[in-house]
């Protein structure tokens, strides 16, 4: 997967734009060895890494003297443009200048697709650019009074300026420590910023801004649509992505994945590659006879993985990465490209966003309180506590506060519950000082409270889940671990028509019968085997991940609870940790220690890899 990078001079010397562009793409080798750079007029430079069987990518230039166009593209509409614009069988790239010749900054408006992209226009002075609409592909930038640098990532921009290595971001540490993040732009280096997803940056007559092109808020349905208008939809964001082949498709057995490679199975001559993984240690996970009712549905050809073959230490990851992470599955996602690449696939189709896109649905609990429907809710509560593991009567209880307009009913099912919630747990792992010093708790506070659009609490529901900062961080990660493989991940679930249907379907449309997710099961009836369609639960990873952390080869969980647990002791509240990890090695099923402990070692290792000595840490740190 190739990588983009540009560099703009604001003040000072021009010459060295394609210097520090071409250090950009040196920092990307994971993108690709070879880059191409072209150098237009005004101290502006923007290049692109390819790798070695690419064939013709970007930097694209339709004319001597117009735009240059930098950047990972693929177009879902990109055939549909082509005829509106009259052009022959072109790369999206070029498809993009020529829908910027013709609608100059109302661009945005007319692509759907993945892309991050820089455009430099010499004759109106302007750099240009654009993330989609989910974050499915990274954008980086970097700002000061002399210069502005984008790119794929974060490392290439620290190549960029290399004389002024921007200091820590305490906010976003702190926030990464209890996984609240609250801002999509933040990351680990002050001045380095994420352009968020739906939004644009703009270079012009001296002004930087960035600026949102669109907004996930479509008009509710007061009817739900029929099952059939979801499998079509899906099915077109399937083909869309098959076109740039070979393709396969991730097969994990659950109903996103399964649907997704029975539609692809389809669009395919050959029978379709799935790369799914076994557990023969673990056979309380394994999948494979899920697995098996889907492979009889269509014309596959599997490829297993045994997880004991992961591989993959916390230096080799943070290598890849560039900066701290939170996955604990990224060891898998990393053995599924590598086999991806062996199999000689270019994409592979991945059910990633399912659960957000198609939605649980669990707002209709409240509803079926709010109505009165009791026995309806009960038996609702059976599909809400195989998800989340919480008992049904507590789930029940729940419904009833949030969903009743009785004030003596509120009040009645707040004493009967017996729930004991800790409303400081998900900030135990920092250090106290570190709380007060970046004011975690009024930050999170304050963006608990503001809601995301929609008309109904469904809707925003449903829109705060896909516009989380989390949720764009997360394809970050697998794009880089995917482009160390050379491999693009194909997300159909994050088409925007498709996501714009799930969201405006009515709250009883997406839980209805005891079911969750039944836009899902409802459109892929006759599609999947029955028993795959209608399954309620999936499969619980924790425990092997808990396995690999306990019995990590490198030491890193003995070595931070140690005597010297080194510079994360600032951040990290490591009294806290040690307790996570004594309750796990006693086999309790602590999911929330097991994040802590995670995100912790990572920070850890980051820290000893990159920071300087402990004075010049504290210099680096975010002014109170």
């Amino acid at each position: 997967m190739s990588g983009f990078a540009a560099f703009m001079a604001l003040g000072g010397d021009p010459a060295d734009a394609k210097a520090r562009t071409q250090a950009m793409l040196a920092a990307m080798q994971q993108r690709g060895a070879h880059g191409r750079t072209v150098l237009a007029a005004g101290g502006v430079a923007l290049g692109q890494t390819a790798p070695d069987d690419a064939g013709s990518g970007g930097p694209w230039q339709r004319r001597a003297g117009g735009p240059i166009l930098s950047g990972t593209v693929r177009l879902d509409n990109a055939a549909d443009l082509r005829a509106r614009l009259g052009l022959s069988d072109v790369p999206d790239g070029v498809v993009v200048l020529a829908a910027y010749d013709r609608w100059g900054l109302d661009l945005p408006q007319h692509l759907d697709g993945d892309f991050a992209l820089v455009l430099w226009d010499p004759a109106a002075g302007r750099l240009l650019g654009l993330r989609d609409r989910f974050g499915v592909r990274p954008f980086l930038f970097r700002a000061t009074p002399q210069a502005v640098a984008a790119a794929s990532d974060a490392g290439a921009l620290l190549a960029a300026f290399p004389a002024s290595t921007p200091p820590l971001d305490e906010i976003w540490i702190a926030e990464f420590l209890s996984g609240q993040p609250t801002s999509a732009s933040r990351t680990i280096h002050r001045g380095v910023s994420r352009l968020e997803p739906a939004h644009m940056l703009l270079v012009e007559n001296g002004r930087i801004e960035t600026r949102r092109y669109w907004e996930l808020n479509p008009e509710p349905k007061s009817m739900a649509d029929p099952p059939e208008a979801l499998l079509e939809e899906l099915d077109r964001a399937v083909l869309v992505r098959m076109r740039n082949g070979p393709v396969g498709a991730m097969l994990s057995g659950g109903l996103d994945s399964s649907t997704l490679s029975v539609l692809a199975s389809r669009h395919s001559a050959a029978p379709l590659p799935t790369i799914s993984m076994k557990f023969d240690r673990y056979p309380e996970i394994d999948e494979r006879e899920w697995i098996a009712k889907v492979h009889a549905a269509g014309r596959f050809r599997p490829i297993w993985i045994d997880v004991d073959t992961l591989d993959g230490g916390i230096d080799e990851l943070l290598a890849e990465q560039g900066t701290p992470f939170f996955a604990p599955n990224l060891p898998t996602s990393r053995s599924l490209y590598r086999a991806a690449a062996e199999a000689g696939l270019r994409g592979l189709i991945d059910g990633h966003g399912g659960d957000e896109v198609i939605s649980f649905g669990l707002s209709r609990l409240a509803e079926l309180a709010g109505e009165g429907q009791w026995r309806a809710l009960w038996s609702a509560t059976r599909a809400a506590s195989a998800l989340g593991g919480d008992p049904r009567r507590d789930i029940f209880l729940r419904s009833v506060v949030q969903g009743v307009r009785s004030r003596w009913l509120r009040a009645a099912a707040r004493r009967l519950s017996r729930a004991e919630i800790d409303r400081t747990a998900w900030r135990r792992a920092v250090h106290a000082d570190l709380v007060a010093r970046t004011d975690l708790v009024d930050r999170v506070r304050k963006a608990a409270a503001t809601p995301p659009p929609g008309a109904t609490v469904d809707m925003r529901q449903h829109i705060g889940l896909l516009t989380a900062p989390r949720f764009a961080t997360a394809l970050e990660i697998l794009d880089r671990a995917a482009a160390c493989r050379n491999v693009v991940p194909l997300y159909p679930f994050l088409d925007r028509r498709v996501v714009e249907h799930c969201v405006a379907q009515p709250c009883s449309a997406k839980f209805h019968d005891g079911m969750a997710r039944a836009l899902l099961r409802d459109a892929t009836r006759g599609v999947l085997p029955e028993a795959v369609r209608l399954r309620i639960g999936k499969s619980d990873f924790t425990a092997h991940v808990r396995a690999r952390l306990l019995t990590g080869r490198d030491g890193d969980l003995a070595r931070l609870l140690g005597a010297d647990p080194g510079p994360v002791a600032e951040y990290a509240d490591l009294g806290t940790i040690r307790e996570g990890a004594s309750r796990l090695r006693t086999g309790e099923a602590d999911a929330g220690a097991l994040q802590e402990i995670i995100r912790v070692l990572v920070l850890d290792r980051w820290l000893r890899r990159t920071t300087s000595p402990a004075e010049a840490r504290l210099d680096q740190r975010t002014p109170a």
